[in-house]
């Protein structure tokens, strides 16, 4: 009897450990067939001009665990890992948990955050782009392939990084992030100083953000700060963001605009958007612009069929330093999500 009372004891005790902690497996399946075609200086761009089975039209493609313990008291642990995948071929290309690495402290005095994660400046690209800087309609196309974007070591995630999150008060927060550098030269994909402000009420979304980070080389750092916005109608939901940054040393600078919507139709979502982005590097001026739009039609709550189209031009050294850039890409994708 008293064995039996004894493990009855031990049974209800992982029972009530195992209510105060939740471990969740979750992941995004995204495939899509994808046709470019590219002209540098006005001849085809046979290289790069491919029709292929690609990913990511409409969401990153991802397999990821997450749990939260409760230490009572209003203070909760929680960890995150999440990994990119290449389901068009089957390999894990991010196994390794590349997309996200944290552990977190969460309570009443918000959050703190500890490991790999997205910057603050990063979040206003994604949050107030319609493709969510990612697939053929993405920003991205713009502003990351620009000599300032694409030098960035910490455009989208810093290492090493330590974050807060304040709580949210009466739709006012804060994001603070510092990456511990880890290395001697400025080269690091963990150089990063930045915060991020927001206001969310009703409709209403305003983020500000702004940074000091590394590059890809070991004698630069770049500023950049962004704002974006966006407001819920109902009927559609107009967005906005403009970045600026600034290569110190080198004194390059870039600037990039974006005009964007989402409009429900039916079971599925129009996205448009109008990205423009200007740059100077040694006095010489370079410019080029995108329009971009797409449909996705919801199967269900997890499963989507989209579309998107995307037109590009850009002058000789924004993104192509041999001639001026035209391109048009088009996807054709399902994703699910699990």
């Amino acid at each position: 009897m008293k064995k039996t009372l004894i493990a009855l004891a031990a049974v209800a005790a992982s029972s009530a450990a195992l209510a105060q902690s939740s471990v969740t497996l979750f992941g995004i399946m995204d495939v899509n067939v994808r046709n470019v075609s590219q002209k540098v200086g006005g001849v085809k761009d046979a290289a790069n001009s491919l029709t292929t089975m690609s990913q990511d039209g409409a969401a990153s493609s991802r397999l990821g665990f997450r749990g939260v313990e409760d230490l009572g008291g209003g203070m909760s642990a929680g960890f995150w890992l999440e990994g990119g995948l290449n389901p068009d071929t089957g390999t894990s290309g991010g196994l390794n948990f590349l997309r996200r690495s944290t552990v977190s402290l969460m309570g009443g005095f918000g959050e703190v955050r500890l490991g790999r994660d997205y910057t603050p400046t990063f979040f206003n690209h994604f949050v107030y782009d319609p493709f969510g800087f990612i697939g053929v309609g993405s920003s991205t196309s713009m502003y990351g392939s620009t000599s300032v974007g694409a030098d960035m070591a910490t455009l989208v995630r810093s290492n090493n990084s330590i974050q807060y999150f304040s709580p949210n008060m009466s739709g006012f927060q804060a994001q603070i992030m510092y990456g511990f550098k880890e290395v001697s030269a400025n080269s690091s994909a963990s150089d990063y100083a930045g915060l991020r402000l927001t206001y969310g009420a009703g409709p209403l979304s305003v983020a500000f953000a702004t940074a000091s980070e590394g590059v890809n080389t070991a004698t630069e750092d770049v500023s950049r700060s962004n704002i974006g916005a966006s407001y819920d109608l109902g009927f559609m939901k107009p967005m906005f963001q403009y970045t600026t940054s600034k290569e110190k040393v080198s004194d390059t600078k870039a600037t990039n605009l974006l005009i964007g919507l989402t409009a429900p139709m039916g079971p599925g979502l129009i996205k448009a958007s109008y990205v423009r982005t200007e740059a100077e590097a040694g006095g010489v001026g370079t410019d080029g612009s995108q329009f971009a739009v797409g449909y996705e039609y919801g199967l269900s709550k997890r499963t989507a069929l989209y579309g998107n189209l995307a037109t590009l031009k850009a002058d000789a050294g924004l993104i192509s330093n041999a001639a001026e850039l035209k391109r048009r890409s088009i996807e054709v994708g399902v994703r699910h999500a699990f």
